[in-house]
């Protein structure tokens, strides 16, 4: 088979490979084998799924590294399998309950949404996303302690901004507090707020408690299409634009605006789109991801500046906070003050 024919046919057999490790995940099969190896036969009973039918998937999460077997035929869990255990410190199990199920299905709508208008999750869930998560607190769950930021990012952003002379900083979209409450560490001095959907509220709770911040931030939940907090020192979008349209992403910029003084700060950190994409970029993905659940994009800075614009700032600097990953911090200012 030639080399692009064969890359081709990987490219189109993904989504069972993907299926595989949902249904692992789904069924609970690495906690069963936590303490060892079982047969089928014992899965099966666990599981409370056919012995024949169950076989077929065991033999799947075999062949793709998952589980192994030893030469009495009894499943274990491999180095990667592994993972997949709800109790792993590096656990990937709500990823898979994530991309393999929710993630899966939504992107089964991106034919209707491109050629019918629309967004791709709304076609296939009927509701918005979400409207869906708020339905499904378990869901939820996974989603916000997937989308937290790697321990150290913060002070990456902290290296190309200083926070310290601000009093008050408002994460919009701030989902959890994890990346709020970490800049607050680096900048002592400085209170903070923690602006999201109700939905989040909870979460964003539990960070700021657990990391004694109780006293310096706040949790207010509200909805960015259509008023933010006033009175912040310094405004941040954390990886929210991607995921709204152009119409949206302008109306959440536009209420940043209002809320803000003529000298306050803008920091937008988002995925940056080369405006020529190679082979492999990494944009690309979360792109095509914004797409299907939101009607959303990874945007070039051409069409940043574009927004920003119609939002009432102007883009001050551009700086890459990952080199090579395409992750950059945007520092906007008011265009009173430009």
């Amino acid at each position: 088979m030639t080399a692009p024919r064969s890359r081709l046919t990987e490219m189109l057999g993904g989504y069972r490979r993907t299926a595989a490790v949902y249904l692992a995940a789904a069924l609970g099969i690495p906690d069963l084998l936590i303490d060892g190896p079982r047969s089928g036969l014992e899965l099966a009973s666990l599981t409370g799924v056919g012995e024949e039918r169950l076989r077929q998937v065991l033999r799947a999460l075999t062949a793709l590294g998952i589980l192994g077997q030893d030469p009495g035929g009894r499943f274990f869990l491999t180095e990667t399998g592994d993972l997949l255990r709800t109790d792993h410190p590096e656990s990937l199990y709500g990823q898979a309950i994530y991309f393999g199920g929710l993630s899966y299905r939504a992107y089964g709508g991106l034919h209707e949404s491109l050629t019918g208008g629309g967004v791709a999750f709304d076609h296939v869930f009927g509701i918005g996303y979400y409207e869906h998560l708020d339905r499904h607190p378990e869901l939820a769950g996974h989603y916000h302690k997937m989308i937290a930021l790697a321990p150290g990012m913060a002070q990456l952003i902290d290296g190309l901004f200083d926070f310290r002379p601000y009093r008050t900083i408002v994460d919009v979209g701030g989902g959890n507090g994890s990346l709020l409450t970490e800049i607050l560490t680096l900048s002592p001095a400085a209170r903070g707020i923690v602006f999201d959907l109700p939905l989040a509220a909870d979460a964003g709770r539990k960070t700021v408690a657990d990391r004694g911040m109780g006293d310096r931030c706040d949790v207010v939940s509200g909805d960015f299409r259509i008023a933010v907090p006033p009175g912040g020192d310094v405004y941040l979008l954390s990886r929210v634009l991607a995921n709204w349209s152009d119409e949206n992403a302008v109306k959440i910029l536009s209420n940043c605006r209002d809320a803000m003084g003529n000298d306050a700060t803008l920091l937008v950190f988002e995925l940056l789109m080369p405006e020529r994409v190679a082979e492999g970029a990494f944009a690309v993905d979360g792109d095509l991801n914004a797409l299907a659940h939101f009607g959303g994009a990874v945007r070039t800075r051409s069409r940043f500046e574009r927004l920003l614009a119609e939002g009432g700032f102007h883009l001050a600097e551009v700086r890459e906070v990952l080199p090579g990953a395409h992750w950059s911090l945007l520092r906007c200012v008011p265009e009173a003050v430009r």
